[in-house]
């Protein structure tokens, strides 16, 4: 099944018709169309995100990636600082990569952080998984 087979039907499950969903993405009803009917298959990374938000879905799972009991799912978002370091604690190199000082962050900006890292994974992550 095709990426926007998927959406398509991801959509319906939902019960969201096409006009709400092209709006909340901000593209014409046409443009939705061709995306569900892979006329356009190259969908930008920035519009895959914005689909799964309003589908409430993974890209993982937009990509049509198959998720078993075994595969370690990452969190939707972090909310307070505990979870968000605890999350970065276990891949210190996101920190360390970029030269980022997690001690001198507040609390804000370590849950603003963290969450990024996660919509970027999130984001890549179904391009390497087999």
């Amino acid at each position: 099944m095709e990426i926007g087979e998927r959406i398509k039907e991801i959509r319906k499950q939902r019960g969201l018709s096409v006009e709400e969903v092209a709006e909340q993405l901000d593209v014409s009803i046409s443009t939705l169309y061709r995306y569900e009917n892979s006329s356009i298959s190259k969908i930008p990374v920035n519009v895959i995100d914005k689909l799964c938000n309003i589908l409430n879905t993974t890209p993982s799972e937009l990509m049509g990636n198959e998720v078993t009991a075994d595969t370690p799912e990452l969190p939707q978002s972090f909310s307070n600082a505990e979870q968000a370091m605890a999350f970065m604690l276990k891949m210190p190199i996101f920190a360390a990569y970029g030269g980022y000082d997690i001690k001198s962050m507040d609390d804000k900006t370590i849950v603003e952080f963290a969450n990024e890292i996660l919509s970027q994974l999130k984001l890549v992550s179904y391009k390497y998984k087999k």
